[in-house]
């Protein structure tokens, strides 16, 4: 029986999910109105459990989930003995994947199908598929707006986010310099040594993914069924990318630095390249993400107004290219990370090639920052107006 709140101040999803968890012995309570974080609690023996709901039409995404858990950690939380995310939607594999990387104890990921609640996380039901599978091939170009910003980490981490997400992944290694295929080699002294690395799978359903790096006349569509990502680590100067695959790319991405140097520097930079990218594709969606992002409260003022400041720099070519567009930080940025600063130390100490998804009590900034990345690039357009709408 529900408490606190007259039922038809409920809607009907909602009236309908607490229906299907009272008909197994829990008890709903609904909060007032000024209470945020949750929907309504359920109780039912020792449990006393948070739920959050959300009816949306896209996936819940890394964001939506994070802000659920760091309510759950909130003094006030303590009471709750665990706390449950519900979606009429599901959940993207990004998000998935971050959840199943980190396995926190005190969530569970649910999805509402059918007047059913399939289990996510931590035990899943099955998997849930909303419509048909997407099997085009997604090609994704990063590029550089000066040396040193990231690129080449940037296109191998995210192929390693693409990878956890259970996608083999195709990286082709378009810098002169050839570093993609140095980190990736099997013998790093050998420059013709194959290059790839095998992602274990984040659940016992899958097999893991693969990714592989490839010199440009090494790629054929047709030669590598099944891949659905592509993603080039491009040549600092723009004249020496392979033009048909420039034309091929659906997302471009330039790293950035936050700081006055890297903004006074990159700026211009980053939207002769994007002109450049626009006068042979005109389809491409092309993304500034700031990467080596310092974060915490003593530099929370700081990074306002440099943001600001590079976005007043960008203004103009953002207003003329909507298909242009600066990450804001709160959807998805790339922090900065000693397991970054140092990836590919392994070629020092004659190691095997990896990624610096290491872990730090169970968490990676890393993998999460480039998860979010990749949820980013799937839903940016609900994630920038869910930032807008808060």
């Amino acid at each position: 029986m529900l408490k606190s709140l007259a039922e038809n101040e409920l809607s009907d999803f909602t009236k309908g999910v607490i229906a299907l968890l009272e008909k197994t012995g829990y008890v709903a309570t609904i909060p007032d109105h000024e209470t945020k974080g949750y929907d309504f609690e359920l109780t039912r023996n020792a449990d006393t459990i948070a739920v959050c709901l959300k009816q949306h039409k896209s996936k819940v995404s890394i964001a939506q989930i994070q802000k659920f858990q760091s309510f759950l950690e909130l003094p006030q939380s303590k009471r709750f003995t665990s706390g449950w995310f519900l979606s009429a939607s599901g959940f993207g594999k990004p998000a998935l994947a971050h959840v199943f990387a980190e396995r926190p104890r005190n969530l569970s990921l649910c999805t509402c199908v059918d007047d059913k609640i399939l289990w996510n996380y931590p035990y899943p039901d099955e998997e849930i598929e909303s419509g048909p599978a997407d099997l085009s091939v997604k090609y994704i170009g990063v590029f550089t707006s000066k040396g040193g910003v990231g690129k080449t980490t940037i296109a191998a981490h995210l192929a390693g986010a693409f990878a956890l997400m259970g996608h083999d992944v195709i990286l082709i290694d378009l810098d002169p310099d050839k570093n993609l295929r140095k980190l990736f080699a099997e013998d790093p002294n050998d420059k013709d040594a194959p290059a790839s690395l095998f992602v274990p799978s984040l659940t016992k359903k899958k097999e893991g993914s693969v990714i592989t790096v490839l010199n440009e006349d090494e790629w054929k569509e047709r030669d590598f069924k099944g891949i659905q990502i592509v993603i080039c680590d491009c040549s600092p100067v723009f004249s020496q990318n392979a033009l048909s695959l420039v034309k091929k790319f659906d997302y471009c991405i330039i790293p950035t630095t936050l700081t006055p140097l890297g903004i006074a520097k990159n700026s211009d930079v980053i939207t002769r390249t994007f002109r450049h990218i626009r006068d042979v594709n005109k389809q491409a969606e092309m993304f500034v993400v700031i990467n080596s992002y310092h974060y915490g409260k003593e530099v929370e003022r700081r990074n306002e107004i440099l943001l600001t400041h590079l976005e007043q720099q960008m203004k103009l070519h953002l207003q003329q290219d909507p298909k242009c567009k600066l990450i804001h930080p709160d959807n998805a940025k790339i922090r900065y990370s000693t397991h970054l600063l140092y990836w590919g130390y392994h070629i020092v100490e004659g190691g095997k090639p990896q990624l610096a998804f290491k872990e730090g009590a169970g968490v990676s900034y890393p993998r999460t920052d480039f998860l979010q990345l990749a949820d980013y690039l799937e839903n940016h357009t609900d994630l920038d107006e869910m930032r807008k709408n808060r």
